[in-house]
């Protein structure tokens, strides 16, 4: 209890909030910690603030007396950090210093020894293991974010770039206009390929020379990963096509995919989601997964006719959706065998 009380973020506290942190034991136990401690001068009892009424009886508020810590030696090591750093901030505030003195001292040894090697761009792991041994400590702690705002830095200085997962690809041919079809979920994704890769199919409502696994909201986690992506098919013309569950979150991936990719040519596969509703008509449709909101779908939507589109709106509206599994190996193949191979 005594260091709940000298790491208690307050002045003073209350009688409940000492009981708590006594975990609630025996009142008469409780009278006796407390007592000790005023005794000692950890506390002292705010008389303003009126007693509890009980026998023997505590006061409702009491102060907290923290020691006073002798910061002079890490001041000292302030003084020795790399000029690029706030000195007077942490002069001032020694206590965050040494809240991140690790992660700091790493820092600090890094500019004065090794600063030329950040002109070099690093993947964010490799430069995080560079400069503290740790790979991934840049990317999954915000310790490093709150140094560099705290001495109002720019943490692009430390010329590292993003390594976001790559996606799974099925490369069915290379031509000079490629269409590549990006499927939301992974079981669809592996039916298409087996098709593709067993029976030489292609064609599905148009030849398909790519399959993306977009990973459900994968594709839109990073800034211009589709972008990314694009850039590594050099020599060829890239058109996209969207396919994902008829549900809100896929709409919205499909709604957000387009507005963040406004430079590559990105489409809905309208005829996948028409076949889809006709199926649909087969099942009793299942309820809308827990935790989706309602989103604006009229870009979505505008891709469909009257009739298509308020089918979709009575399915969505009634709290019901489509999985795009609803397409199964059997039919796939079976559309795909209809129309023209490569």
């Amino acid at each position: 209890m005594r260091k709940k009380l000298q790491s208690f973020g307050y002045k003073t506290i209350s009688l409940d909030q000492l009981t708590k942190l006594a975990d609630n034991i025996d009142y008469t136990d409780l009278v006796y910690k407390i007592n000790t401690y005023v005794e000692e001068d950890l506390l002292e009892p705010v008389k303003a603030s009126g007693k509890n009424g009980r026998r023997p009886s505590l006061y409702l508020k009491y102060r907290i007396f923290k020691p006073e810590i002798d910061y002079a030696n890490t001041l000292e090591e302030i003084k020795l950090l790399h000029p690029k750093f706030n000195h007077s901030n942490y002069a001032k505030n020694p206590e965050i210093y040494l809240k991140n003195k690790i992660e700091i001292d790493y820092l600090s040894k890094f500019f004065w020894e090794n600063e030329n090697l950040l002109i070099e761009p690093m993947s964010i792991n490799e430069r995080s293991f560079q400069i503290w041994g740790i790979e991934k400590l840049l990317k999954e702690k915000s310790t490093i974010k709150s140094i560099f705002q705290y001495n109002d830095w720019d943490i692009a200085a430390l010329n590292y770039y993003e390594t976001p997962e790559p996606f799974f690809e099925y490369n069915y041919s290379n031509e000079n206009e490629m269409n590549i079809l990006i499927i939301e979920n992974k079981d669809t994704w592996f039916s298409l390929r087996k098709i593709m890769r067993e029976d030489g199919l292609n064609h599905l409502f148009r030849n398909y020379h790519t399959l993306l696994y977009g990973e459900g909201k994968k594709i839109i986690s990073r800034n211009n990963r589709l972008q990314e992506y694009d850039q590594l098919l050099n020599g060829s013309t890239n058109t996209y096509y969207y396919f994902g569950d008829l549900d809100f979150e896929g709409i919205e991936i499909y709604q957000t995919l387009l507005s963040s990719n406004q430079d590559l040519s990105i489409h809905l596969c309208t005829e996948l989601y028409s076949l889809m509703l006709e199926e649909a008509q087969k099942y009793n449709l299942p309820k809308t997964k827990s935790g989706q909101k309602k989103t604006d779908i009229q870009e979505f939507l505008k891709y469909f006719n009257n009739t298509k589109a308020e089918e979709i709106m009575n399915i969505l509206d009634n709290g019901l959706y489509i999985p795009q599994e609803i397409l199964n190996y059997p039919l796939l193949k079976t559309t795909m065998g209809k129309g023209a191979t490569l």
